[in-house]
C-alpha cells in the first residue's frame, strides 16, 4: 500500500502530464526544469533522470518564471487558468522535478489586491493577482 504523500506526487504529477505534458516523457521522472532563451522567446524544459532534455508538447502554455534562482515559479497558462510550479533547490533527490507545490488559479479568484511579479518569455514582466 502508498504512503498518502507518495500518492500525492503521484496524483500531481498525473496532473502535470494531463495539463502540461511533456515530449515523450513523463513530470514522474523528471529531475530539474530549467529555462532556456535561445532565440527571442524564452522556453521550459525538463531534465529526466535518463539524461534526455525534452521540451513541453504545447510549448505555448509556458508564459514565464520568477527568477533565475534555482527555487524559482514556473508560470503557464492552461485551460484559461494560470498554473504555478514552485521547485526548490532543497528538495532534489527528494521529488520529481524539485517540485514544493502546484498552484492552479481559480478564475474567480483574479480580483485579488496583491501581484506576483514574473519574467515573461519575451523579457517583459509579468503580473498576476496574488
Amino acid at each position: 500500500m502508498q504512503q498518502p504523500q507518495q500518492q500525492e506526487t503521484l496524483d500531481a504529477v498525473t496532473l502535470l502530464d494531463d495539463l502540461i505534458p511533456l515530449r515523450n516523457a513523463r513530470h514522474a521522472d523528471v529531475i530539474e526544469y530549467s529555462v532556456e532563451v535561445p532565440t527571442r522567446n524564452a522556453e521550459c524544459y525538463a531534465l529526466l533522470q535518463d539524461g534526455r532534455k525534452v521540451g513541453l508538447v504545447e510549448p505555448w502554455k509556458f508564459k514565464g518564471w520568477s527568477s533565475h534562482d534555482a527555487s524559482r515559479t514556473l508560470l503557464f497558462h492552461v485551460n484559461g487558468a494560470h498554473l504555478e510550479l514552485d521547485v526548490e533547490e532543497e528538495l532534489a533527490g527528494k521529488a520529481p522535478g524539485k517540485i514544493h507545490n502546484i498552484i492552479l488559479e481559480a478564475v474567480a479568484l483574479r480580483c485579488a489586491n496583491t501581484m506576483k511579479k514574473f519574467i515573461g518569455t519575451d523579457g517583459t514582466q509579468v503580473l498576476l493577482p496574488a
